[in-house]
């Protein structure tokens, strides 16, 4: 394969990489990088990118932790809402929306409101075990990010927290 960017042809290793769309613990393994040896360009290839979203979706909604503000947008952009689609199905103004999902100056999210996010979440993605009483002692803590790391497997993606 050759280089966008020089035309200089790529190498493919398979590696380890940490913060993935923002969300700072999540490590993920396995995935294909094509490096230049000329330019220094990289091209990441993430496979079966649906499905390591849908388990990094799942793990969100289980963890006991408060969502952080990076966490709280993956989750909305991954059910497909805009700020003002979740406004509305949550019932609050797309400011508070917005404040909830700002990295410098967050909003926290109240407990109510983070558990239907997080049941969203889960509705959406066809889970066979989810007991709802771990609802109970979700977002009743500091936010912290999510620490996870995912791994490919033949079936998808497999979750180490």
């Amino acid at each position: 394969m050759k280089c966008l960017q020089c035309g200089g042809k790529m190498t493919v290793r398979h590696e380890t990489r940490r913060a993935y769309a923002g969300l700072e613990g999540v490590i993920i393994e396995g995935v294909q990088v094509r490096h230049c040896p000329e330019c220094g360009e990289q091209e990441l290839s993430y496979s079966n990118v649906e499905q390591l979203h849908a388990q990094l979706a799942l793990q969100l909604a289980r963890k006991e932790a408060a969502l952080t503000p990076r966490e709280i947008r993956f989750l909305r952009t991954w059910l497909g809402l805009s700020s003002s689609d979740l406004a509305k199905r949550m019932g609050v103004a797309k400011e508070t929306v917005s404040r909830w999902e700002r990295v410098d100056k967050p909003l926290a999210m109240g407990a109510t409101a983070e558990r239907l996010l997080r049941l969203m979440a889960v509705h959406e993605q066809p889970v066979e075990e989810y007991p709802l009483e771990q609802l109970e002692h979700v977002a009743t803590s500091k936010p912290a990010p999510l620490r996870v790391r995912l791994k490919p497997r033949k079936q998808g993606w497999t979750a180490e927290v």
